[in-house]
């Protein structure tokens, strides 16, 4: 495989890039360090011979006996069943933590008989409302978007839902609030005209809490019109 060097110096940085013909990039060396980045490992032995001889030929800039170090482009662990997120239902924490701590059958029957409320009917009113939201979201697969529900978080905490698709990344977080009204401003929502809830600086922070960066590489593309 025939590579392309080429010289790049910018912010400070001065680096040896080894590329296709095409111009896609399969490595790059440090000149300074002599340390050598593998970028696409099937291209490993060109990428470290190439590069290995155009460093040593700059004189006075790396010893002849250093020996470059190849850094393989860091992977994903493979994931198992456990750590599929797709599989999660909508509410799954909540059912998980009413299965773990929640009341019995018997300690149910009782509260409903004698219309006694329960420390739990909050935690099973967001349950069902986590499931009629995500039910609602679920319809929008056809359209090309993807749901995830309950993605676990760290504190024990976890983001509702989850919306990827065409128009972007959201995170939802569901509360329930049956036959109430409801205001919602922008930084604020009321129920039934009561106090301030925090509901939108949840929903930002949650939001930047799943944000990740998306690398992108070059890629050169060729087109050909019809004679």
């Amino acid at each position: 495989m025939e590579l392309h060097v080429t010289r790049w110096k910018r912010y400070g940085h001065d680096r040896l890039y080894a590329n296709l013909p095409d111009g896609t990039a399969v490595g790059w060396a440090d000149v300074t360090t002599g340390d050598i980045t593998v970028l696409r490992a099937e291209f490993r032995d060109d990428v470290i011979a190439v590069l290995t001889e155009h460093l040593q030929n700059l004189t006075g800039l790396v010893p002849p006996n250093r020996a470059p170090k190849a850094q393989a482009r860091p992977m994903l662990p493979p994931l198992t069943p456990a750590d599929d997120l797709a599989v999660n239902p909508p509410g799954q924490s909540l059912r998980d933590l009413l299965a773990e701590s929640g009341p019995g059958l018997m300690e149910r029957v009782v509260s409903r008989l004698l219309r006694r409320p329960s420390e739990w009917e909050p935690w099973r009113k967001g349950l069902a409302g986590e499931q009629r939201v995500g039910a609602e979201l679920n319809r929008l697969g056809r359209h090309g978007w993807r749901v995830l529900h309950s993605v676990p978080l760290a504190n024990k905490v976890d983001i509702d839902h989850l919306l990827i698709g065409p128009g972007g990344v959201f995170s939802i977080n569901t509360k329930h609030h049956h036959k109430r009204a409801v205001w919602v401003g922008e930084d604020s929502v009321k129920v039934d005209h009561g106090k301030s809830a925090p509901y939108a600086c949840k929903s930002r922070a949650e939001a930047k809490r799943v944000a990740f960066p998306v690398p992108v590489e070059p890629c050169s593309s060729s087109s050909v019109s019809p004679s």
